[in-house]
């Protein structure tokens, strides 16, 4: 990962490969739209794998996630960086880390992965509990006297676009409106 005019465009992953989720049929099947953009990214050739991905780096700036998403990657990834005592990481180099400088640390054995802006990949939001709380009130909602278990994730707001947003868990009850 040498500095280039590419490296504006460049989004660093940082995460650890998932060992219990395999990438297996690779094959495009039938489809109506002819770009193949994921299809692509899932060839042989380009040892596609899942990392569960804590945060990125992107226009000289580190973004910790909210919470892990699994992102499929490309190879075992590169050490993200190098082990300057028993409880800090520091950047091995700007091109590696995406930052000059680092205020925080990273845990061992974290991975890196470069990708343009641009490329496409695939996203899993993973949500554990209760099926109560993962299935049916995401869907159904339940009657409740609070506001509790809302979780939003993925929201980009751009000009007056917005998109990816994604709700779940959300319940409110027991609203009332008053007035004029």
């Amino acid at each position: 990962m040498a500095e280039t005019l590419l490296s504006f465009s460049e989004v660093l992953l940082f995460g650890r490969l998932v060992k219990d989720l395999k990438i297996k049929d690779r094959g495009r099947g039938e489809r109506c739209g002819d770009n193949g953009f994921l299809a692509k990214q899932l060839q042989e050739g380009t040892d596609p794998r899942l990392a569960r991905i804590y945060g990125f780096s992107y226009e000289g700036a580190y973004h910790q996630l909210p919470e892990p998403v699994i992102l499929l990657v490309h190879g075992k990834g590169e050490d993200a960086f190098a082990d300057s005592g028993e409880f800090a990481r520091s950047p091995l180099s700007p091109s590696k880390s995406g930052v000059a400088a680092a205020d925080f640390q990273m845990a061992d054995k974290v991975k890196v992965w470069e990708y343009d802006k641009a490329d496409y990949t695939i996203r899993m939001d993973l949500m554990t509990g209760m099926l109560e709380q993962v299935l049916l009130d995401v869907y159904f909602g339940s009657a409740g006297p609070a506001v509790s278990g809302a979780k939003v994730s993925g929201a980009k707001v751009s000009g007056a676009k917005v998109s990816g947003a994604k709700v779940s868990g959300a319940k409110v009850s027991g609203a009332k409106v008053s007035g004029d």
